[in-house]
């Protein structure tokens, strides 16, 4: 159970660093497509049409993928690095946007199965001395609550889905899943 709740932990606090960063770019107005590996102990190769297009890709890591921005891949898989095995796929089409800041998620479902999930990043400006929170579940874990101080901002929160708050800006202490 400690490990569940390490894991969780782990990926909620990765989120929440990922929001911020994203809000940090929010004058930007080019596309910003990035996947992130989420699947735990998995360095995996990602593959376009029988090439491979990520190699090694390995747990934590992000990679842009913005100059597929606008295209339609075809036969997408991600497998065990450097070996035949897929992971994920094939997915036949995978339309990647043209325009917006979206993150991809390689993650385990909430059954533990790869799964992939888009998350469109909410760049918008807050208002003066607030800050955005994102959190999103990506761990092989059930629905979620947490915990912020007294506050408990995200209920409920399913696996493979987002909450985000403004909060007014400062140091969040004591966050839990």
């Amino acid at each position: 159970m400690r490990k569940l709740i390490a894991s969780i932990a782990g990926t909620v606090a990765l989120f929440v660093g990922i929001g911020a960063i994203s809000n940090a770019a929010s004058a930007a107005t080019d596309p910003q497509i990035m996947l992130l590996h989420g699947i735990p102990g998995a360095t995996v190769d990602v593959v376009v049409d029988g090439k491979v297009v990520v190699p090694g890709f390995e747990p934590g890591n992000m990679q842009d993928l913005t100059s597929f921005a606008g295209q339609t891949l075809k036969n997408v898989e991600v497998r065990a690095a450097g070996k035949p095995d897929v992971v994920i796929g094939p997915i036949a089409e995978l339309a990647i946007p043209a325009s917006g800041n979206v993150t991809v998620v390689a993650h385990l479902d909430a059954n533990g199965k790869p799964a992939l999930s888009p998350f469109v990043n909410d760049i918008s400006a807050t208002k003066a001395g607030t800050g955005r929170l994102t959190v999103r579940h990506a761990a092989a874990a059930p629905a979620v609550d947490i915990v912020l101080g007294d506050a408990r901002p995200f209920t409920n929160l399913a696996n493979g889905k987002e909450g985000k708050a403004d909060l007014a800006a400062g140091r969040i202490s004591g966050a839990k899943v």
